[in-house]
């Protein structure tokens, strides 16, 4: 199985002259995004359609990173809620293509990874907690080969910020009934089951009155208390449909950070802290590795995760691995870009933390990225 699935800006950048950046015209076709197997000719619409007219190529970027991280993830979660029932295994069309494309990867031909990557490496937990999106059952995934017992799943529902009409104040735990929510805030489930099963833990417990996009947090905790594996859902209410569009309203959240190196046997290795001290949920934080000197990428390079979330007051730390000669004495710099997110810049004259300008829908003219690919004309109104 496989999908569209949108490259960095950066890789779309490198693969196309700019005169094409800003118009989806033949150049995208000869990438792969045109009529086909993929129906990636629709592909702009369907975005468009459920996260909101399209500013540029930086928020076409931003959005199908949104869109990949939802269509990868199911693929893999819809396998896991059938386990060997009677899915055994997935495969994916493809790991990377052998030339620029806009669609079928995990990673792009430069051998950057996109947000597809890390939905796959999330689903694919030994242990992991999952939310059938179809009918809000939960489940947690045992792939080891022995039980799982004395574990607890938190799941969270969580009011989407940024609404004027949402109740309580945006950014707060939606409450349900004091008997299902402790402390009207979460519900937490006790969880045993044997090797190598999907086991069932219920509906998600939902409140009557939803905003119109909400969020569902799931954590699955061992039995020493440490989380296991996490899980966030974006969600429109049922009145929604499936738009998502009034996501684009999230305040920004302006993280804080830290940055620390070490080079061992010729390897770079980043540690990378963020600290969410905004209201706002940041959504699909995104890190990025250049050389500081030249502002380039560094490729390949391995993240231990990526496109993740960070609540309210929570940190989350990631670690970067890349070739310590493709600095050539450079100073390593981090670039952060996401859903909705900033932030602050550090440098501590070994490695430096900074925002990624170039992912930014304000950073660049709203075009509104028409389409004028042949064949196309009349299909509806533009994806902007």
């Amino acid at each position: 199985t496989g999908s569209v699935s949108i490259p960095t800006i950066e890789s779309i950048h490198a693969m196309m002259p700019k005169k094409d950046w800003e118009v989806i015209d033949n150049d995208w076709a000869m990438h792969d995004l045109a009529k086909g197997a993929q129906e990636g000719d629709q592909y702009p619409y369907v975005l468009a359609a459920r996260y909101g007219r399209i500013a540029n190529l930086a928020d076409f970027v931003r959005k199908g990173q949104m869109m990949n991280y939802e269509a990868y993830r199911a693929m893999y979660e819809g396998r896991n809620a059938y386990l060997f029932k009677p899915d055994t295994g997935i495969l994916t069309w493809m790991s990377n293509p052998a030339q620029p494309s806009f669609v079928w990867q995990l990673y792009a031909y430069d051998l950057e990874p996109n947000s597809s990557l890390f939905a796959v490496k999330s689903a694919s937990e030994l242990v992991h907690i999952q939310m059938d999106e179809a009918n809000d059952e939960l489940q947690v995934i045992n792939n080891l080969p022995h039980a799982l017992s004395g574990y607890t799943a938190h799941v969270q529902v969580i009011s989407g910020p940024g609404f004027r009409e949402t109740i309580p104040p945006s950014g707060a735990p939606i409450g349900y009934h004091l008997d299902l929510w402790q402390d009207g805030v979460n519900k937490k489930i006790p969880v045993s089951g044997p090797a190598d099963t999907a086991i069932d833990l219920g509906k998600v417990p939902l409140p009557r009155y939803l905003p119109p996009v909400y969020f569902v947090r799931l954590d699955l905790l061992d039995p020493q208390g440490k989380v296991v594996s996490r899980n966030l859902y974006w969600k429109p209410s049922p009145s929604q449909g499936s738009d998502l569009s009034p996501m684009q309203y999230m305040p920004v959240a302006t993280l804080n950070g830290t940055i620390s190196r070490e080079d061992v046997d010729g390897r770079l290795r980043l540690k990378v802290t963020l600290t969410n001290p905004d209201k706002s949920m940041a959504l699909m934080v995104h890190l990025q590795l250049r050389d500081k000197a030249t502002n380039k990428r560094i490729l390949p390079v391995f993240y231990s995760d990526n496109y993740i979330w960070i609540a309210h007051g929570e940190s989350r730390t990631i670690t970067i691995s890349a070739s310590s000669a493709a600095l050539h004495g450079d100073e390593p710099l981090v670039v952060v870009d996401g859903w909705n997110v900033k932030v602050r810049p550090t440098d501590n004259g070994k490695c430096a933390l900074a925002v990624n300008e170039d992912a930014q829908v304000s950073h660049y003219p709203a075009t509104g990225l028409p389409m004028i690919t042949a064949g196309l004309e009349g299909k509806g109104a533009p994806p902007y």
